[in-house]
């Protein structure tokens, strides 16, 4: 076989790899428009085969700069006609993912080109050594080099895909044109990189000939893999400064959210005591006056429907009572509120509260305790409404119950869902819902910040289509 066939089969297989790694970088962020992925999979790495194909046949294979341009230009068209065909919802994100596949695309491909240049010292030393065996010898090393060469290559693309899918955690964040300002930075810096590599590799030298740039420039041999190796990581390391900016943004939310939900418990608790105790007293004097009164009706005929009536206002007097007793006032007020509402939205909703019972001697502050239940009553809320409105026929319930063992006090709230998390690598907690936005999974996020402050921690659960939470915090005093 000679040099030029190898080479041909080579630059085959190394735009079947592409296809393969482009599918599957693709596949990691969007959903497929076939039913079926192996079709999915298999039409995207054949037309970009044939693609690369037709591109080489009509397009020029010389280092001018509109030529380049127009291969690149072309190239991110292609690209992101190929997303939009057989993938669904492919927005700002795709620019990004075929920015980077482009430019990881040329960082690769330039290496092949300078590696045989880098390889000269090694391979003249062999040379060397072994310059009796003739022509032979000088095609395996030509070729040899070639080959590990081209699957350098391969590697190149295939670890820096796959970093960029195992490490791009926030898949569903929608972004907006200044996050993908940033992200594109590192991947348009790497382009203009390899445009400006590609006008400067070779030039005509005065005889007519072309020269390498290695050839008039041998110190280049380091510096190039050097300069390629940095701008292929900067676009790895830009993924995950904005991965850690999403979660530090996020975080600064939550916090946002859990002073502003402490201070409005606050709030509530004093307004609770205030109103509950002016209730307490009015009912206990009312009781009172309505028992008076009622003795003081003559058993008369014409006094029965007075006696009735009043009968029955004091019946209403009894339904203001609380309808749970945990013993802490802030869960039954939140209990007594959340019930209603939930009467209201899901009249079929079994809520069980027999187990929830709170100590008598319960150091944790009331607005925490309000943090921690509160938040986990909505959570449950929120997923059994969302599978009563995918199931209406579906059996909705929310469990409370709680225990305490020495100085350790558990909580956990079970409750209906439809069965359906989306777990995301930099986020602790699952989210129910894609469309939750930036906000999802902020409330169990709160919990945890409460639990900890008592020494406790936070830990889920899901039993087919019953999603456990359990709290534990340390029932002691803190400072």
């Amino acid at each position: 076989m000679n040099h030029f066939n190898l080479l041909l089969i080579l630059q085959t297989l190394v735009d079947f790899f592409e296809g393969y790694f482009l599918q599957q970088f693709y596949g990691c962020f969007f959903d497929g428009r076939f039913q079926k992925k192996f079709w999915n999979r298999m039409s995207v790495v054949i037309t970009y085969v044939m693609f690369q194909y037709i591109k080489k046949i009509f397009l020029p294979t010389n280092y001018r700069m509109f030529y380049i341009t127009e291969n690149l230009v072309l190239t991110f068209f292609f690209l992101l006609f190929l997303g939009l065909c057989f993938y669904k919802n492919v927005g700002l994100l795709g620019v990004f993912l075929i920015v980077s596949f482009m430019s990881i695309q040329e960082t690769s491909r330039i290496f092949t080109l300078i590696f045989p240049y880098i390889a000269d010292l090694p391979t003249n030393m062999i040379w060397r050594h072994m310059e009796n065996q003739g022509l032979l010898f000088v095609v395996l090393i030509v070729n040899g080099t070639w080959l590990l060469a081209y699957l350098i290559r391969i590697l190149i693309m295939y670890w820096s895909l796959k970093s960029i899918r195992e490490h791009f955690h926030e898949k569903y964040f929608s972004i907006h044109s200044v996050e993908l300002q940033f992200l594109l930075i590192p991947g348009l810096t790497s382009l203009c990189i390899s445009i400006l590599l590609n006008l400067i590799m070779f030039r005509t030298s005065e005889g007519g000939g072309q020269e390498f740039l290695f050839d008039i420039y041998p110190a280049l041999r380091l510096f190039m893999p050097f300069m390629l190796a940095l701008s292929l990581l900067s676009i790895l390391y830009g993924i995950k400064l904005f991965q850690d900016m999403i979660l530090l943004n996020r975080e600064r939310s939550s916090r946002v959210v859990l002073e502003n939900q402490i201070k409005s418990m606050q709030e509530y608790i004093e307004e609770t005591k205030r109103v509950q105790a002016g209730i307490r007293s009015m009912k206990h004097d009312l009781k009172n006056t309505l028992a008076v009164i009622m003795q003081l009706i003559p058993e008369e005929k014409g006094n029965e429907e007075l006696y009735q009536y009043l009968s029955g206002f004091n019946e209403t007097m009894g339904g203001l009572e609380y309808r749970f007793h945990s013993g802490n006032t802030v869960v039954d007020a939140l209990l007594n509120m959340k019930y209603h509402e939930i009467m209201f939205s899901i009249p079929d909703l079994r809520l069980e509260t027999d187990g929830l019972i709170f100590p008598d001697s319960f150091a944790i502050q009331g607005y925490d305790t309000g943090i921690i239940v509160g938040n986990a009553l909505d959570n449950a809320v929120r997923a059994c409404k969302k599978l009563k409105e995918e199931k209406p026929e579906a059996e909705v319930y929310i469990k409370l119950s709680s225990f305490q063992k020495r100085n350790m006090f558990f909580l956990e709230v079970e409750n209906s869902f439809n069965g359906t998390l989306i777990l995301e690598k930099s986020w602790e907690f699952p989210v129910s819902d894609k469309e939750q936005g930036d906000s999802h999974g902020m409330g169990l996020v709160n919990i945890k910040y409460a639990a900890e402050k008592y020494h406790g921690a936070v830990k889920w659960e899901v039993t087919g289509m019953v999603f456990i939470l359990s709290v534990m915090i340390k029932n002691e005093q803190t400072i």
